[in-house]
């Protein structure tokens, strides 16, 4: 590799690089405040998504786990797997997100200020990735694939990710409002598009982020994943899905798939309705 070469590599890197310092500065400003969404049910009912802080990291770990890897499940059927994988997840947390936004990451939770106690009822995190089109660029550098082709092409994107909601919370628009309110953190801190990685097989969650204007780009068909096997935590393999959405231009977010189907269909309707018109004998 010559100088030259290098030089250039290096000169795409602190554009992005640069672009992440912006995005800092804004965090800085932005400082820590409530995020007030109204849900689509009640538009009279208000809901207050704040920073995490303090106590929430664990309680907001607690939430992810018992939602994420326990739904439908007792925590007592599971205590020590649940305690086990609840300080992984707040060591997890803290590291992604307790950074107070200098780093553009930040996580968000809705408390469950009505019972006066500390539990999280929802919560989602965003921090800022290095992506290669819609493959983190980790992927690369593990498979081995860096290189100049590579290096050049390296993009910084804020990735939504550990979203989830208490069971006896869903329904209320918690989710829908936690989305919004990453989004806008996004927003603040100069980034056009907003990303995030779901299961492939999870259809309720991909149908939530479908109606808020994310299609998918990507995927992996082997990711990396931990799941709960007969209570106890086991690493196996998953396929996930990559999913955009521009916060700038709607157009963007447009399905062009979906479209096409739906035209497809009333195409076949109307041909059906002129078939039925012809067969019947008009004098």
């Amino acid at each position: 590799m010559t100088s030259a070469t290098t030089s250039i590599a290096l000169g795409g890197i602190a554009h992005h690089r640069a672009h992440r310092q912006h995005g800092r500065a804004v965090a800085r400003a932005v400082g820590r405040r409530h995020l007030t969404t109204t849900t689509a049910a009640a538009a009279s009912e208000r809901i207050n998504v704040e920073r995490a802080r303090g106590g929430d990291y664990n309680a907001a770990a607690a939430t992810f786990v018992k939602g994420f890897f326990f739904d439908g499940a007792s925590d007592a059927e599971n205590e020590a797997e649940f305690r086990s994988l609840t300080r992984a997840q707040t060591s997890d947390l803290k590291k992604r997100y307790d950074a107070s936004g200098r780093d553009g990451s930040a996580l968000l939770v809705i408390r469950d200020n009505a019972s006066g106690s500390s539990k999280i009822l929802a919560c989602g995190g965003v921090e800022v990735r290095s992506y290669v089109g819609a493959t983190d660029y980790e992927t690369y550098v593990k498979q081995g694939r860096g290189g100049m082709d590579v290096e050049l092409n390296v993009v910084e994107r804020p990735v939504v990710a550990n979203l989830a909601t208490a069971p006896e919370a869903r329904r209320k628009g918690y989710g829908k409002a936690i989305m919004r309110a990453l989004e806008e953190v996004c927003l603040e801190n100069g980034y056009d598009e907003c990303v995030l990685v779901v299961d492939a097989s999870n259809k309720r969650a991909q149908a939530l982020y479908k109606k808020l204007g994310y299609k998918v780009i990507g995927g992996d068909k082997k990711a990396a994943a931990l799941k709960v096997v007969n209570g106890r935590a086991r690493e196996t393999t998953t396929k996930t899905l990559v999913m955009r959405k521009s916060l700038t231009n709607g157009l963007e977010n447009i399905d062009v798939a979906s479209i096409g189907a739906i035209v497809a269909v009333l195409a076949a309707l109307a041909a059906q309705k002129d078939a039925i018109l012809d067969a019947i004998p008009f004098q």
